[in-house]
């Protein structure tokens, strides 16, 4: 340990000869054992903490367990519901007035095409199969001058 430096060489000299004396002196054995059983009473594990851990344990499984049930119906529930609107979806028809608006009288065309149910991201419809590869019905109504007007999407 380093010195400590004092301008008070008497002070410094008395601490000096303070710490060599007490460099000698030892604890008695039984103030040591007390001292490290009071330690190991302090610091040991309690019994009572087990079973409280077990209750946790168990509770948190129980509550993973009723979570896991719990998105497994509400999964079935949307694959349901899914199924569902991909049926009532698939009876409509979508109509997307995309040029100028058809005038009465106006002589007009309709042109059936099938194309990839990608190409309809384009449009921002989405495919109601939900598969992008599906082809989809579209029907484009094209006026007099040759330009689209609207398309029917039916899917």
């Amino acid at each position: 340990m380093k010195s400590m430096q004092f301008e008070n060489t008497d002070l410094a000299d008395a601490l000096n000869v303070l710490r060599q004396d007490e460099a000698h002196i030892e604890a008695p054995p039984h103030v040591e054992a007390a001292v490290l059983a009071a330690w190991d009473r302090a610091h040991a594990r309690r019994r009572e903490e087990r079973p409280r851990s077990m209750w946790r344990e168990s509770a948190a499984v129980a509550a993973a367990i009723i979570i896991a049930l719990g998105l497994g119906q509400l999964g079935r529930q949307l694959q349901r519901t899914t199924r569902a609107a991909v049926t009532r979806a698939a009876e409509s028809r979508t109509l997307l007035l995309v040029g100028e608006p058809i005038l009465q009288g106006e002589p007009v065309r309709v042109v059936r095409m099938r194309v990839p149910a990608s190409t309809l991201t384009g449009l921002g419809v989405r495919s109601a199969t939900g598969d992008a590869a599906a082809h989809v019905d579209v029907d484009v109504i094209v006026g007099e001058d040759g330009i689209a007007r609207a398309i029917r999407v039916g899917m």
